[in-house]
Protein backbone atom coordinates (compact mmCIF):
# COMPACT_ATOMS: atom_id res chain seq x y z
CA UNK A 1 0.00 0.00 0.00
CA UNK A 2 1.51 3.35 -0.70
CA UNK A 3 2.05 5.81 1.95
CA UNK A 4 -1.14 8.16 2.95
CA UNK A 5 -3.59 6.36 0.38
CA UNK A 6 -6.77 5.20 2.13
CA UNK A 7 -9.34 4.39 -0.75
CA UNK A 8 -9.99 4.18 -4.33
CA UNK A 9 -12.36 5.13 -6.70
CA UNK A 10 -12.80 2.75 -9.51
CA UNK A 11 -15.43 3.41 -12.38
CA UNK A 12 -18.01 0.98 -13.14
CA UNK A 13 -18.19 2.48 -17.05
CA UNK A 14 -13.94 2.33 -16.96
CA UNK A 15 -13.88 4.96 -19.58
CA UNK A 16 -12.02 7.24 -16.74
CA UNK A 17 -9.09 6.20 -14.58
CA UNK A 18 -8.97 5.16 -10.80
CA UNK A 19 -8.59 7.69 -8.63
CA UNK A 20 -6.36 7.59 -5.68
CA UNK A 21 -7.59 9.01 -2.65
CA UNK A 22 -4.51 9.96 -0.09
CA UNK A 23 -3.93 12.12 2.96
CA UNK A 24 -3.26 15.59 2.12
CA UNK A 25 -2.52 19.10 3.77
CA UNK A 26 -5.39 21.70 3.62
CA UNK A 27 -4.01 24.75 5.15
CA UNK A 28 -3.33 27.08 2.49
CA UNK A 29 -0.68 29.55 4.10
CA UNK A 30 -1.97 33.34 5.08
CA UNK A 31 -1.54 35.57 1.74
CA UNK A 32 0.91 38.28 3.39
CA UNK A 33 -1.50 41.87 4.62
CA UNK A 34 0.85 44.00 2.80
CA UNK A 35 0.15 42.59 -0.13
CA UNK A 36 -3.26 42.48 -0.36
CA UNK A 37 -5.25 43.60 -3.42
CA UNK A 38 -2.02 43.67 -5.53
CA UNK A 39 -1.14 41.93 -8.75
CA UNK A 40 2.29 43.22 -9.40
CA UNK A 41 1.73 46.08 -8.48
CA UNK A 42 -0.44 46.88 -11.46
CA UNK A 43 -3.82 45.70 -10.07
CA UNK A 44 -6.78 47.94 -9.59
CA UNK A 45 -10.49 48.25 -9.22
CA UNK A 46 -13.03 48.14 -11.88
CA UNK A 47 -14.60 51.34 -9.82
CA UNK A 48 -11.30 53.31 -9.70
CA UNK A 49 -8.01 53.70 -8.24
CA UNK A 50 -7.66 51.29 -4.73
CA UNK A 51 -7.44 47.72 -4.27
CA UNK A 52 -9.51 45.63 -6.07
CA UNK A 53 -9.82 42.73 -3.15
CA UNK A 54 -13.09 41.29 -4.98
CA UNK A 55 -11.18 40.49 -8.04
CA UNK A 56 -8.02 39.00 -5.47
CA UNK A 57 -10.66 36.42 -4.43
CA UNK A 58 -11.63 35.63 -7.74
CA UNK A 59 -7.81 34.83 -8.89
CA UNK A 60 -7.90 32.32 -5.85
CA UNK A 61 -10.95 30.85 -7.11
CA UNK A 62 -8.80 30.51 -10.18
CA UNK A 63 -5.61 28.99 -9.23
CA UNK A 64 -6.91 27.65 -5.24
CA UNK A 65 -3.54 28.61 -4.79
CA UNK A 66 -1.24 26.95 -6.86
CA UNK A 67 -3.69 23.81 -6.77
CA UNK A 68 -3.93 23.49 -2.78
CA UNK A 69 -7.31 21.39 -2.21
CA UNK A 70 -9.27 20.85 0.44
CA UNK A 71 -8.74 17.51 2.49
CA UNK A 72 -11.40 15.61 0.98
CA UNK A 73 -12.15 14.56 -2.59
CA UNK A 74 -14.95 17.02 -3.99
CA UNK A 75 -17.13 15.23 -7.20
CA UNK A 76 -19.20 17.79 -9.09
CA UNK A 77 -18.98 20.56 -12.17
CA UNK A 78 -17.12 23.28 -10.27
CA UNK A 79 -13.50 24.07 -11.88
CA UNK A 80 -12.15 23.38 -8.06
CA UNK A 81 -13.59 19.35 -7.89
CA UNK A 82 -11.37 16.72 -7.97
CA UNK A 83 -13.30 14.88 -10.16
CA UNK A 84 -15.57 16.93 -12.80
CA UNK A 85 -18.83 16.21 -13.78
CA UNK A 86 -19.81 18.72 -16.79
CA UNK A 87 -23.61 17.90 -17.00
CA UNK A 88 -26.52 20.69 -15.68
CA UNK A 89 -28.13 18.20 -13.13
CA UNK A 90 -24.92 17.73 -11.51
CA UNK A 91 -24.59 20.44 -8.19
CA UNK A 92 -21.35 22.58 -8.55
CA UNK A 93 -20.46 20.55 -5.26
CA UNK A 94 -22.39 17.08 -5.37
CA UNK A 95 -20.85 15.31 -2.51
CA UNK A 96 -17.54 15.02 -0.96
CA UNK A 97 -15.53 11.85 0.42
CA UNK A 98 -13.27 11.91 3.08
CA UNK A 99 -12.15 10.09 5.68
CA UNK A 100 -11.75 9.41 9.68
CA UNK A 101 -10.08 7.30 12.55
CA UNK A 102 -13.18 5.69 14.11
CA UNK A 103 -12.03 2.83 16.71
CA UNK A 104 -8.57 2.56 15.60
CA UNK A 105 -9.98 2.28 11.97
CA UNK A 106 -9.63 4.53 9.31
CA UNK A 107 -12.50 4.46 7.62
CA UNK A 108 -14.31 7.16 4.37
CA UNK A 109 -17.45 9.30 4.49
CA UNK A 110 -19.46 10.59 1.77
CA UNK A 111 -21.38 13.73 2.36
CA UNK A 112 -24.14 14.39 -0.24
CA UNK A 113 -23.71 17.84 -0.95
CA UNK A 114 -26.30 18.42 -3.47
CA UNK A 115 -30.05 19.11 -4.80
CA UNK A 116 -31.04 16.10 -6.80
CA UNK A 117 -28.96 13.19 -4.68
CA UNK A 118 -25.90 11.01 -3.97
CA UNK A 119 -26.47 7.38 -3.83
CA UNK A 120 -24.89 4.70 -2.19
CA UNK A 121 -25.83 1.08 -3.25
CA UNK A 122 -29.02 2.87 -4.99
CA UNK A 123 -30.14 3.98 -1.56
CA UNK A 124 -30.38 8.40 -1.56
CA UNK A 125 -28.27 9.62 1.36
CA UNK A 126 -29.88 12.64 1.49
CA UNK A 127 -28.60 16.52 1.66
CA UNK A 128 -25.90 17.34 4.32
CA UNK A 129 -26.34 13.90 5.44
CA UNK A 130 -23.20 11.42 5.82
CA UNK A 131 -23.04 7.58 5.11
CA UNK A 132 -19.98 5.23 6.05
CA UNK A 133 -18.77 3.70 3.41
CA UNK A 134 -17.76 0.04 3.04
CA UNK A 135 -15.34 -1.87 0.92
CA UNK A 136 -17.28 -2.41 -2.41
CA UNK A 137 -20.14 0.39 -2.09
CA UNK A 138 -21.31 1.90 -4.88
CA UNK A 139 -21.02 5.44 -5.32
CA UNK A 140 -23.58 7.17 -7.92
CA UNK A 141 -23.67 10.27 -8.99
CA UNK A 142 -26.93 10.27 -10.16
CA UNK A 143 -27.11 8.63 -13.72
CA UNK A 144 -23.97 10.46 -15.47
CA UNK A 145 -21.17 8.72 -12.67
CA UNK A 146 -20.83 5.30 -10.83
CA UNK A 147 -17.97 4.37 -8.96
CA UNK A 148 -16.93 1.07 -6.89
CA UNK A 149 -15.27 2.43 -3.61
CA UNK A 150 -12.42 0.37 -2.25
CA UNK A 151 -10.15 0.32 0.68
CA UNK A 152 -6.13 -0.15 0.13
CA UNK A 153 -5.28 -4.18 1.18
CA UNK A 154 -4.04 -3.31 4.09
CA UNK A 155 -5.53 -0.07 5.99
CA UNK A 156 -4.16 2.05 8.70
CA UNK A 157 -4.80 1.60 12.62
CA UNK A 158 -3.73 3.93 14.97
CA UNK A 159 -5.62 5.70 17.21
CA UNK A 160 -4.75 9.54 18.29
CA UNK A 161 -2.41 9.04 21.14
CA UNK A 162 -0.49 6.57 18.88
CA UNK A 163 0.27 9.64 16.37
CA UNK A 164 -0.07 12.67 18.77
CA UNK A 165 1.82 13.71 21.98
CA UNK A 166 -0.87 15.44 24.31
CA UNK A 167 0.57 18.84 25.78
CA UNK A 168 -0.66 21.76 27.79
CA UNK A 169 -4.50 22.93 27.80
CA UNK A 170 -5.23 26.35 26.18
CA UNK A 171 -8.76 26.71 26.65
CA UNK A 172 -12.18 24.91 27.09
CA UNK A 173 -15.44 25.69 25.30
CA UNK A 174 -19.13 24.47 26.03
CA UNK A 175 -18.61 20.68 24.83
CA UNK A 176 -14.51 20.33 24.12
CA UNK A 177 -11.32 21.02 25.46
CA UNK A 178 -8.58 22.64 23.35
CA UNK A 179 -5.21 20.94 23.83
CA UNK A 180 -1.60 21.87 22.66
CA UNK A 181 -0.57 18.89 20.80
CA UNK A 182 2.54 17.41 18.77
CA UNK A 183 2.28 15.21 15.45
CA UNK A 184 5.32 12.12 16.74
CA UNK A 185 6.20 12.05 13.14
CA UNK A 186 6.68 15.28 12.26
CA UNK A 187 7.10 17.13 14.91
CA UNK A 188 4.83 19.84 14.08
CA UNK A 189 2.37 21.72 16.85
CA UNK A 190 -1.16 21.29 16.18
CA UNK A 191 -4.55 21.52 18.49
CA UNK A 192 -6.88 19.35 19.42
CA UNK A 193 -10.66 19.77 19.96
CA UNK A 194 -11.26 16.81 22.48
CA UNK A 195 -14.89 16.43 22.68
CA UNK A 196 -15.51 13.67 25.65
CA UNK A 197 -18.66 11.25 25.22
CA UNK A 198 -21.42 11.49 27.46
CA UNK A 199 -24.45 9.18 27.14
CA UNK A 200 -27.55 11.32 27.72
CA UNK A 201 -30.19 12.95 25.44
CA UNK A 202 -27.60 15.66 24.23
CA UNK A 203 -25.51 13.07 22.81
CA UNK A 204 -26.71 13.01 19.41
CA UNK A 205 -27.06 16.90 19.17
CA UNK A 206 -23.73 17.09 19.96
CA UNK A 207 -22.75 14.42 17.08
CA UNK A 208 -24.94 16.18 14.65
CA UNK A 209 -22.95 19.42 14.70
CA UNK A 210 -19.22 17.64 14.96
CA UNK A 211 -20.34 15.89 11.88
CA UNK A 212 -21.57 19.22 10.14
CA UNK A 213 -18.27 21.01 11.19
CA UNK A 214 -16.00 17.95 10.29
CA UNK A 215 -17.73 18.04 6.64
CA UNK A 216 -18.06 21.83 5.91
CA UNK A 217 -13.98 22.10 7.02
CA UNK A 218 -13.45 18.91 5.18
CA UNK A 219 -13.94 20.41 2.30
CA UNK A 220 -13.11 23.85 2.16
CA UNK A 221 -9.64 25.43 1.56
CA UNK A 222 -8.49 28.90 2.08
CA UNK A 223 -6.21 30.71 4.02
CA UNK A 224 -9.18 32.45 6.17
CA UNK A 225 -10.83 29.04 7.11
CA UNK A 226 -9.20 27.50 9.93
CA UNK A 227 -8.00 23.93 8.39
CA UNK A 228 -8.78 21.07 9.65
CA UNK A 229 -5.78 17.97 9.67
CA UNK A 230 -7.57 15.00 10.96
CA UNK A 231 -10.20 13.45 13.21
CA UNK A 232 -10.24 10.42 15.48
CA UNK A 233 -13.78 8.71 16.62
CA UNK A 234 -13.00 7.00 19.68
CA UNK A 235 -14.96 5.23 22.32
CA UNK A 236 -14.25 7.85 24.98
CA UNK A 237 -14.00 11.02 22.63
CA UNK A 238 -13.78 12.84 19.29
CA UNK A 239 -10.42 14.43 18.51
CA UNK A 240 -10.48 16.91 15.50
CA UNK A 241 -6.79 18.34 14.82
CA UNK A 242 -7.27 21.64 14.32
CA UNK A 243 -4.46 24.38 12.62
CA UNK A 244 -2.98 26.30 15.62
CA UNK A 245 -4.08 29.69 16.12
CA UNK A 246 -1.03 31.08 18.40
CA UNK A 247 -2.71 34.61 19.24
CA UNK A 248 -6.31 33.10 19.88
CA UNK A 249 -9.79 35.21 20.02
CA UNK A 250 -10.46 38.20 18.21
CA UNK A 251 -12.43 38.87 21.08
CA UNK A 252 -9.46 38.21 23.38
CA UNK A 253 -7.58 40.90 21.31
CA UNK A 254 -10.35 43.44 21.60
CA UNK A 255 -10.34 43.52 25.54
CA UNK A 256 -7.59 43.74 26.03
CA UNK A 257 -7.06 46.90 23.53
CA UNK A 258 -10.12 47.85 24.54
CA UNK A 259 -10.75 48.26 20.79
CA UNK A 260 -8.84 48.12 17.27
CA UNK A 261 -7.70 50.81 15.25
CA UNK A 262 -9.20 51.73 11.77
CA UNK A 263 -6.82 50.19 9.93
CA UNK A 264 -6.07 47.33 12.20
CA UNK A 265 -10.10 46.64 11.53
CA UNK A 266 -9.20 47.04 8.06
CA UNK A 267 -6.63 44.44 7.93
CA UNK A 268 -9.08 41.70 9.75
CA UNK A 269 -12.16 42.40 7.70
CA UNK A 270 -10.44 42.46 4.31
CA UNK A 271 -9.74 38.41 5.48
CA UNK A 272 -12.81 38.13 6.64
CA UNK A 273 -14.35 39.07 3.52
CA UNK A 274 -12.44 37.32 1.66
CA UNK A 275 -12.97 34.05 3.26
CA UNK A 276 -16.97 34.70 3.75
CA UNK A 277 -16.90 35.08 0.02
CA UNK A 278 -15.39 32.12 -0.14
CA UNK A 279 -17.96 29.93 1.80
CA UNK A 280 -21.18 31.94 0.37
CA UNK A 281 -19.59 30.85 -3.36
CA UNK A 282 -19.99 27.55 -2.18
CA UNK A 283 -23.51 27.73 -0.55
CA UNK A 284 -22.10 27.79 2.67
CA UNK A 285 -23.53 29.88 5.31
CA UNK A 286 -21.65 30.23 8.37
CA UNK A 287 -24.21 31.08 10.61
CA UNK A 288 -22.33 31.78 14.09
CA UNK A 289 -19.84 34.72 12.68
CA UNK A 290 -18.61 36.54 16.69
CA UNK A 291 -15.50 37.61 18.05
CA UNK A 292 -14.84 33.89 19.67
CA UNK A 293 -15.04 32.54 16.40
CA UNK A 294 -12.11 34.42 14.93
CA UNK A 295 -8.81 33.22 15.36
CA UNK A 296 -5.66 35.13 15.02
CA UNK A 297 -2.71 32.59 14.09
CA UNK A 298 0.72 35.76 14.75
CA UNK A 299 0.91 39.29 15.22
CA UNK A 300 0.57 40.65 12.09
CA UNK A 301 -3.48 39.97 12.76
CA UNK A 302 -3.80 37.25 10.03
CA UNK A 303 -7.06 35.80 11.25
CA UNK A 304 -8.49 32.67 10.55
CA UNK A 305 -12.89 31.65 10.60
CA UNK A 306 -13.62 28.98 12.80
CA UNK A 307 -16.42 27.06 14.28
CA UNK A 308 -18.79 25.59 11.98
CA UNK A 309 -20.93 23.58 13.90
CA UNK A 310 -23.45 25.41 13.44
CA UNK A 311 -22.63 26.06 9.28
CA UNK A 312 -25.09 25.00 6.57
CA UNK A 313 -24.87 24.25 3.19
CA UNK A 314 -27.67 25.87 0.78
CA UNK A 315 -28.66 25.58 -2.46
CA UNK A 316 -28.69 29.10 -4.79
CA UNK A 317 -32.22 29.75 -3.81
CA UNK A 318 -32.79 27.75 -0.87
CA UNK A 319 -33.09 28.60 3.13
CA UNK A 320 -32.74 27.16 6.25
CA UNK A 321 -35.24 28.02 9.33
CA UNK A 322 -33.35 26.43 12.43
CA UNK A 323 -32.96 28.81 14.91
CA UNK A 324 -29.48 29.10 16.11
CA UNK A 325 -26.35 31.19 16.55
CA UNK A 326 -25.80 33.95 19.30
CA UNK A 327 -28.25 36.93 20.51
CA UNK A 328 -26.39 39.44 19.78
CA UNK A 329 -24.96 38.83 16.66
CA UNK A 330 -28.47 36.79 14.83
CA UNK A 331 -30.06 39.04 12.05
CA UNK A 332 -33.40 39.93 12.39
CA UNK A 333 -35.06 37.84 10.05
CA UNK A 334 -33.79 35.01 12.09
CA UNK A 335 -35.95 36.42 14.93
CA UNK A 336 -39.05 35.80 13.03
CA UNK A 337 -41.48 33.26 13.98
CA UNK A 338 -40.48 30.09 12.34
CA UNK A 339 -42.33 30.62 9.50
CA UNK A 340 -41.06 33.58 7.97
CA UNK A 341 -37.71 32.89 9.47
CA UNK A 342 -34.74 32.91 6.95
CA UNK A 343 -31.35 31.44 7.04
CA UNK A 344 -29.67 33.05 3.57
CA UNK A 345 -26.43 34.31 2.76
CA UNK A 346 -27.14 37.98 4.46
CA UNK A 347 -27.19 36.37 7.78
CA UNK A 348 -23.51 36.48 7.73
CA UNK A 349 -23.33 40.34 6.84
CA UNK A 350 -25.06 41.20 9.45
CA UNK A 351 -23.35 39.03 11.91
CA UNK A 352 -19.95 40.72 10.46
CA UNK A 353 -21.63 43.85 10.57
CA UNK A 354 -21.63 43.75 13.94
CA UNK A 355 -18.44 42.46 15.02
CA UNK A 356 -16.88 45.52 12.62
CA UNK A 357 -18.54 47.94 15.01
CA UNK A 358 -17.40 45.85 17.76
CA UNK A 359 -14.15 46.18 16.48
CA UNK A 360 -14.04 49.96 15.68
CA UNK A 361 -15.73 50.96 19.09
CA UNK A 362 -15.45 48.50 21.70
CA UNK A 363 -18.99 47.76 22.51
CA UNK A 364 -21.96 46.22 20.70
CA UNK A 365 -24.49 48.24 18.51
CA UNK A 366 -27.65 45.96 19.96
CA UNK A 367 -27.56 45.60 24.18
CA UNK A 368 -30.23 45.30 26.95
CA UNK A 369 -27.67 47.95 28.36
CA UNK A 370 -30.11 50.81 26.16
CA UNK A 371 -32.81 49.96 27.76
CA UNK A 372 -34.37 52.92 29.15
CA UNK A 373 -38.14 54.83 29.92
CA UNK A 374 -36.80 57.08 27.17
CA UNK A 375 -35.93 54.16 24.83
CA UNK A 376 -38.09 51.32 25.88
CA UNK A 377 -36.58 48.67 23.19
CA UNK A 378 -35.43 44.96 24.02
CA UNK A 379 -32.65 43.59 22.58
CA UNK A 380 -34.80 41.77 20.39
CA UNK A 381 -36.70 44.45 19.32
CA UNK A 382 -33.34 46.76 18.59
CA UNK A 383 -32.15 44.29 16.45
CA UNK A 384 -35.56 43.60 14.69
CA UNK A 385 -36.20 47.27 13.62
CA UNK A 386 -32.22 48.17 13.53
CA UNK A 387 -32.18 50.79 15.82
CA UNK A 388 -28.72 51.45 17.08
CA UNK A 389 -26.37 54.72 16.69
CA UNK A 390 -22.73 55.68 16.61
CA UNK A 391 -22.64 57.76 20.15
CA UNK A 392 -19.72 60.63 20.96
CA UNK A 393 -17.04 60.11 22.16
CA UNK A 394 -16.34 56.58 21.15
CA UNK A 395 -17.11 57.24 17.26
CA UNK A 396 -15.95 60.65 16.84
CA UNK A 397 -11.94 59.47 15.12
CA UNK A 398 -13.59 56.85 12.86
CA UNK A 399 -14.15 58.05 9.25
CA UNK A 400 -17.57 58.22 7.77
CA UNK A 401 -17.09 54.87 5.00
CA UNK A 402 -17.13 53.22 8.03
CA UNK A 403 -20.39 54.25 9.07
CA UNK A 404 -22.19 53.92 6.00
CA UNK A 405 -20.62 50.03 5.84
CA UNK A 406 -22.04 49.30 8.77
CA UNK A 407 -25.54 51.27 7.80
CA UNK A 408 -25.62 49.17 4.61
CA UNK A 409 -24.56 46.09 6.42
CA UNK A 410 -27.04 46.35 9.52
CA UNK A 411 -29.97 46.83 7.31
CA UNK A 412 -32.84 45.11 7.99
CA UNK A 413 -34.49 44.79 4.42
CA UNK A 414 -32.47 41.32 3.06
CA UNK A 415 -33.26 42.31 -0.25
CA UNK A 416 -31.44 45.31 0.50
CA UNK A 417 -28.58 44.53 2.64
CA UNK A 418 -25.35 44.66 1.43
CA UNK A 419 -23.87 41.06 -0.11
CA UNK A 420 -20.15 39.64 0.49
CA UNK A 421 -19.09 41.08 -2.87
CA UNK A 422 -20.61 44.74 -2.19
CA UNK A 423 -18.33 44.45 1.00
CA UNK A 424 -15.55 44.19 -0.76
CA UNK A 425 -16.21 46.54 -3.10
CA UNK A 426 -17.06 49.39 -0.70
CA UNK A 427 -14.56 52.47 -0.61
CA UNK A 428 -13.81 51.77 3.20
CA UNK A 429 -12.46 48.21 2.25
CA UNK A 430 -10.42 49.37 -0.89
CA UNK A 431 -9.65 52.98 0.19
CA UNK A 432 -11.03 53.87 -2.79
CA UNK A 433 -11.46 57.85 -3.28
CA UNK A 434 -14.98 58.98 -4.32
CA UNK A 435 -15.62 60.60 -7.46
CA UNK A 436 -19.14 61.72 -8.04
CA UNK A 437 -18.94 61.63 -11.43
CA UNK A 438 -17.74 57.85 -11.51
CA UNK A 439 -20.97 56.69 -9.14
CA UNK A 440 -22.89 54.08 -10.30
CA UNK A 441 -24.52 52.86 -7.47
CA UNK A 442 -25.39 55.44 -4.94
CA UNK A 443 -22.57 55.18 -3.12
CA UNK A 444 -21.45 58.73 -3.13
CA UNK A 445 -24.74 60.10 -2.42
CA UNK A 446 -25.07 57.30 0.53
CA UNK A 447 -21.82 58.30 2.01
CA UNK A 448 -22.70 62.37 1.46
CA UNK A 449 -26.38 61.82 3.49
CA UNK A 450 -25.11 59.62 6.31
CA UNK A 451 -27.74 60.69 8.86
CA UNK A 452 -25.56 62.36 11.51
CA UNK A 453 -28.22 62.42 13.83
CA UNK A 454 -26.74 59.15 14.63
CA UNK A 455 -22.58 60.51 15.47
CA UNK A 456 -24.13 63.67 17.30
CA UNK A 457 -25.96 61.53 20.49
CA UNK A 458 -23.48 61.49 23.28
CA UNK A 459 -23.64 58.43 25.24
CA UNK A 460 -22.41 56.69 27.59
CA UNK A 461 -21.40 52.76 27.31
CA UNK A 462 -19.78 50.28 28.50
CA UNK A 463 -16.71 48.64 26.53
CA UNK A 464 -16.29 44.81 26.88
CA UNK A 465 -13.06 45.80 28.63
CA UNK A 466 -14.59 46.80 31.56
CA UNK A 467 -16.90 43.94 32.49
CA UNK A 468 -14.78 41.28 30.82
CA UNK A 469 -11.47 40.17 32.00
CA UNK A 470 -9.22 38.04 30.07
CA UNK A 471 -5.56 37.41 30.90
CA UNK A 472 -2.66 35.91 29.52
CA UNK A 473 -1.34 33.10 31.89
CA UNK A 474 1.50 31.32 29.48
CA UNK A 475 3.33 31.77 26.83
CA UNK A 476 4.52 28.78 25.39
CA UNK A 477 7.12 28.41 23.06
CA UNK A 478 6.87 26.13 20.06
CA UNK A 479 9.26 26.57 17.27
CA UNK A 480 12.33 29.35 16.95
CA UNK A 481 10.71 30.55 13.43
CA UNK A 482 6.92 31.08 14.60
CA UNK A 483 5.11 33.08 17.48
CA UNK A 484 4.35 31.33 20.44
CA UNK A 485 1.25 30.39 21.59
CA UNK A 486 -0.71 32.81 24.38
CA UNK A 487 -2.76 30.58 27.18
CA UNK A 488 -5.74 32.82 27.86
CA UNK A 489 -8.04 32.78 30.76
CA UNK A 490 -11.40 34.19 30.28
CA UNK A 491 -13.81 35.98 32.98
CA UNK A 492 -12.89 32.72 35.40
CA UNK A 493 -14.82 34.10 38.48
CA UNK A 494 -18.42 34.76 36.54
CA UNK A 495 -21.46 32.51 35.76
CA UNK A 496 -23.01 32.28 31.92
CA UNK A 497 -25.27 35.02 31.79
CA UNK A 498 -28.98 34.38 30.78
CA UNK A 499 -30.30 33.75 27.70
CA UNK A 500 -32.60 36.73 27.48
CA UNK A 501 -33.29 36.85 23.71
CA UNK A 502 -37.52 37.24 23.71
CA UNK A 503 -37.32 38.73 27.61
CA UNK A 504 -38.46 42.27 27.61
CA UNK A 505 -36.54 44.24 30.64
CA UNK A 506 -39.76 46.57 32.15
CA UNK A 507 -38.22 50.24 33.35
CA UNK A 508 -38.52 51.02 37.31
CA UNK A 509 -40.45 54.11 38.23
CA UNK A 510 -37.51 56.21 37.59
CA UNK A 511 -36.81 55.08 34.08
CA UNK A 512 -33.76 53.01 34.90
CA UNK A 513 -34.09 49.14 33.50
CA UNK A 514 -34.36 46.67 36.03
CA UNK A 515 -32.35 43.07 35.52
CA UNK A 516 -34.39 39.63 35.50
CA UNK A 517 -35.24 38.19 39.04
CA UNK A 518 -32.87 36.37 40.46
CA UNK A 519 -31.63 35.80 44.55
CA UNK A 520 -34.69 36.21 46.42
CA UNK A 521 -35.17 39.77 47.51
CA UNK A 522 -37.06 40.63 43.79
CA UNK A 523 -35.86 42.71 40.79
CA UNK A 524 -32.21 44.35 41.43
CA UNK A 525 -32.05 48.13 39.82
CA UNK A 526 -29.74 47.93 36.97
CA UNK A 527 -26.57 50.17 37.71
CA UNK A 528 -25.62 52.96 35.64
CA UNK A 529 -21.93 52.52 33.21
CA UNK A 530 -19.57 54.40 35.20
CA UNK A 531 -20.68 51.81 38.61
CA UNK A 532 -19.18 48.45 39.07
CA UNK A 533 -20.55 46.21 36.56
CA UNK A 534 -20.83 42.34 37.08
CA UNK A 535 -19.08 40.10 34.32
CA UNK A 536 -22.49 38.63 33.80
CA UNK A 537 -24.61 41.37 33.83
CA UNK A 538 -25.33 41.98 29.62
CA UNK A 539 -26.26 39.17 27.92
CA UNK A 540 -26.12 41.11 24.83
CA UNK A 541 -22.11 41.53 24.78
CA UNK A 542 -20.35 38.35 23.88
CA UNK A 543 -17.37 36.62 24.87
CA UNK A 544 -18.86 35.39 28.23
CA UNK A 545 -20.20 31.43 26.87
CA UNK A 546 -23.55 33.37 25.55
CA UNK A 547 -26.42 30.81 25.49
CA UNK A 548 -27.23 29.80 22.11
CA UNK A 549 -30.93 30.01 20.66
CA UNK A 550 -32.22 26.71 20.02
CA UNK A 551 -33.46 24.48 16.78
CA UNK A 552 -34.47 20.73 16.06
CA UNK A 553 -30.86 21.24 14.59
CA UNK A 554 -28.62 22.88 17.04
CA UNK A 555 -25.61 21.50 18.65
CA UNK A 556 -26.80 22.94 21.67
CA UNK A 557 -29.49 22.09 24.02
CA UNK A 558 -31.82 23.93 26.42
CA UNK A 559 -30.23 21.58 29.50
CA UNK A 560 -26.87 24.06 29.33
CA UNK A 561 -28.72 27.40 29.78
Amino acid sequence: MEEGVWGYLLPVDQKSSITTLRKRNACPLPRGLENFGKDGGNRQSKKGKGKDFEAEEEAYEETKLQGVASGGYLIGRHPECDLIIEDPIISNRHCLIFTENKGGDTIAIVEDLSSNGTFVNEGVIGRNKRRELKDLDEITVMDKARFIFRYPKNRDTSGFLQQYTLLEKLGKGHFAEVFLCVEKATGQRYAVKIFTKQPGVEERSKTDGLQQEIAVLMGVSHPNMLCLKDTFDEHNAVYLVLELAAEGELFNCIVLKQKLTEEETRKVFIQLFQGVKYLHDRGIVHRDIKPENILLTDKDLHVKLADFGLAKIIGEESFTTTLCGTPSYVAPEILEDSRHRRYTRAVDVWSLGVVLYICLCGFPPFSDELYSKENPYTLTQQIKTGRFDYPSPYWDSVGDPALDLIDRMLTVDVDKRYTIDDCLEHPWTTQRALNPNDSTDGLVGGIANLDFSKRKMARERTLLSSINDVKITRVIEIEPDKDPVKVYIKNPNSKAPQNRINQRLPPTTNGNTIMAKGKKGGPKKEETPSQNRGPTEFMGLGGKGDQELFGEESIYSKADV
